[in-house]
């Protein structure tokens, strides 16, 4: 993983803090478990959402609660704490949408944006009152509720007591900011509900920019790349943590490894693996069938090829088991082959090859289940994959424990000589033969 890009990239940041402490299928569980969210959360909601399987403490179920806000997943509103409690207390709006190009078909979203529109008519009239305004309607100017969010924040840094003026402003301030996110429009500004509410008279430089988060406003559309991009990148950061791990082998004394480089590879420690009795046994077998793999140059699947994928799909959206199908073995090897070079997101391969020539927006038809369909295929494709090419080694290899552990050989050993030059579809092989082998954890 590029180092620059670590450093400098926020979302990537908080996701190597976040490989901490859970896994892509985990943090892709709590995106599905806040689609199409038609309530209000509490922090006690969010919480049992995002630690679903109990396996979070506290300070871990805050860092992802603090991610989600990161990439606008969720919009953080304010709401007056109960009678015998301190401040105001947190509460949260889900934007993420199964249908982000009209989300106004969702029902979901329109009982949330039913409920924010209800939250301020009654906030407005609240934040009127306490300004000593006479006229409870008139609408909150953006100006001062920028001045009550930093009188709020600043008071809070030194615990001090905050009055009530900058509790209404920051409540509504945070009303604002989840209301505008749900308006599908470039000019939200000038939507008739929102004027009703607010008087932006920011200049066309600072329009976009939310009160509390002092960041650009992002659409839903945003909103849903932000999560594709995360989801990608965690992927990304999980496969380079576990290529780091795979450099130490059972049976290798890593003080005494550091031998000779040669062609870009430990040299000494890729003949200590070989010199194992395993190694010894079926090591220069996998090492011949993983060259072979990947000894070929990256191509675009030709039209007969793309046209048989398609097929291969549709077959296996009716029964998962056909691509087992002798008759098409050789055409999905072909694929398999072929794409395994080639460094493509999910997205992008969906849309070239399963599904090409949509007019319709691919954004809006690629769900999260339907990804998730697609990554299944990927990899029981490559499940098949690996059985054809490793046959000729699990002839002999019959026990599943034996089989486990050449699996997880053949893994290493793949990582150890072509790391460096494993594509996204090469991650998927390694899943489907961590899969095969029944190793945890891929």
């Amino acid at each position: 993983m590029n180092e620059n890009t670590t450093h400098n990239d926020p979302i990537e940041m908080s996701l190597l803090e976040l490989s901490k402490i859970i896994d892509p299928m985990t943090l892709n569980k709590i995106f599905n478990k806040l689609t199409d969210y038609a309530e209000i959360l509490t922090i006690g909601k969010l919480s049992g959402i995002v630690n679903f399987n109990y396996r979070l403490n506290s300070e871990q179920t805050t860092v992802i609660i603090d991610f989600l806000i990161e990439i606008q997943a969720v919009s953080r509103i304010h709401n007056l704490a109960f009678k015998g409690t301190k401040d105001l207390e947190d509460e949260f709006v889900s934007n993420i949408f199964s249908d982000v190009i009209s989300p106004s078909n969702i029902s979901s979203f329109i009982s949330i944006r039913n409920l924010l529109e209800n939250r301020l008519t009654h906030q407005i009239q609240q934040y009127n009152i306490n300004m000593n305004k006479s006229n409870t309607t008139l609408a909150m100017p953006l100006n001062e509720l920028r001045g009550h969010a930093k009188t709020y924040q600043d008071l809070s840094k030194d615990n001090l007591s905050i009055s009530t003026k900058a509790q209404h402003g920051i409540i509504a301030a945070s009303l604002h900011d989840a209301y505008i996110t749900l308006i599908g429009k470039n000019d939200w500004w000038n939507d008739r509900t929102y004027m009703k509410f607010f008087f932006n008279e920011d200049d066309p430089l600072k329009r976009n920019n939310l009160i509390l988060m002092k960041k650009e406003r992002a659409s839903l559309v945003d909103i849903q790349n932000n999560i594709e991009r995360a989801l990608e990148l965690f992927n990304e950061i999980k496969a380079s943590k576990l290529a780091e791990s795979e450099h130490e082998f059972e049976g290798v004394d890593d003080q005494n490894a550091s031998g000779r480089v040669h062609g870009g590879e430990h040299t000494m420690l890729l003949d200590k693996m070989l010199m194992t009795p395993f190694g010894r046994q079926y090591g220069t077998k996998i090492d011949t069938i993983i060259t072979d793999i990947y000894d070929h140059e990256p191509q675009d699947l030709n039209e007969e090829l793309a046209a048989k994928l398609v097929l291969l799909y549709d077959r296996y959206e009716t029964d998962s088991m056909m691509l087992n199908d002798p008759s098409s073995r050789d055409d999905l090897i072909s694929i398999a082959q072929s794409l395994l070079m080639k460094d493509l997101t999910v997205k992008h391969f969906s849309e070239k090859y399963l599904y090409p020539g949509r007019k319709e927006s691919f954004n809006r038809f690629y769900t999260d289940n339907r990804k998730l369909q697609i990554e299944n295929f990927i990899t029981e494709m490559y499940s098949v994959f690996f059985k054809e090419k490793f046959k000729s080694l699990f002839t002999v290899i019959k026990s599943p424990d034996m089989k486990k552990f050449a699996c997880a050989y053949t893994i290493k050993r793949m990582y150890m000589k072509f790391g460096e030059n494993i594509t996204r579809f090469g991650y998927y092989f390694i899943r489907a033969m961590a899969r095969v082998g029944g190793i945890k954890g891929q």
